[in-house]
């Protein structure tokens, strides 16, 4: 196991661990709090769950853990085809807590499910090893093809749920915590679709460059640590909204503040007035 063998290298192991600290103290509140929206606390919980358990695997790759312990390749901490679904539905349950899955759900829970078997398959019937292929749509370059397209549609869908809500929400005039949670959610989908441009790039130009040129980017300085810095903000960013979440919310109208400073500014005007008299 290789220990801070760089500063690029040290930087994404402590971002790495902060995420799986930061991303599972978070889940372990929305599971354990009281909501009447429970739907939705386990499945974020569950979101912030699958980032940081892969994390971890990429600090695993990062410290060489499956490099002196084969076996422990095809542990299931990997998890990027959940990473949409389970967006989505986070956003979803969140706002229409009323929803109510239908068979026809089934059909998001093939990749994610067919992936965490693949891992745990391999785990339990092939001594632990595990090599990427080109063809394997769970751990290769169709996978990232998979994953790269359901998590752009899926974040894309939810989007449009939160432009129905936030028009909803204005129209009625409606504040308070729909509307703060509304908007939480709006500013972490607009955040993460930046931060996934990054990391989407990541993955194409690696996968390009290998394939048609044969150039292995993994064996210049500083390019896999991209990979897992862009990787560490996505999963960090997706722990702080839980945070923002799970605060109180500064509900605040700006004519009523501002009244309310206006009015105590008059009364001790009118106040100074009478005892200088």
């Amino acid at each position: 196991m290789h220990f801070f063998t760089g500063t690029l290298t040290t930087l994404s192991f402590l971002m790495l661990c902060a995420v799986i600290a930061l991303n599972g103290v978070v889940a372990a509140v929305f599971l354990l709090r009281k909501n009447a929206n429970k739907r939705a606390d386990f499945v974020f919980a569950a979101l912030l769950l699958t980032y940081a358990l892969t994390a971890l695997h990429h600090i695993f790759i990062l410290k060489g853990v499956y490099q002196a312990n084969p076996s422990l390749t095809a542990l299931p901490l990997y998890f990027t085809l959940s990473f949409g679904v389970l967006l989505f539905f986070s956003v979803k349950l969140r706002l229409f807590p009323k929803y109510k899955f239908e068979g026809s759900d089934l059909k998001h829970a093939l990749l994610p499910f067919g992936q965490f078997a693949y891992f745990f398959g391999a785990f339990l019937l092939s001594d632990g090893l595990l090599v990427r292929r080109f063809d394997s749509p769970f751990y290769g370059g169709l996978e990232m093809a998979l994953y790269i397209f359901t998590f752009y549609a899926y974040q894309f869908a939810a989007y449009r749920y939160i432009r129905f809500q936030v028009s909803s929400l204005r129209k009625k005039q409606e504040g308070g915590q729909p509307m703060y949670e509304t908007l939480v959610l709006r500013r972490m989908l607009r955040v993460m679709l930046l931060l996934f441009w990054v990391n989407s790039a990541y993955i194409v130009t690696d996968f390009v460059l290998y394939e048609l040129l044969k150039l292995n980017m993994h064996d210049f300085r500083g390019f896999t640590r991209f990979g897992d810095l862009s990787f560490a903000a996505m999963a960090g960013w997706v722990g702080l909204t839980g945070v923002q979440l799970l605060m109180k919310p500064p509900y605040m109208n700006v004519s009523t503040f501002l009244f309310y400073w206006i009015k105590k500014a008059v009364f001790f005007w009118r106040k100074s007035s009478l005892t200088s008299l």
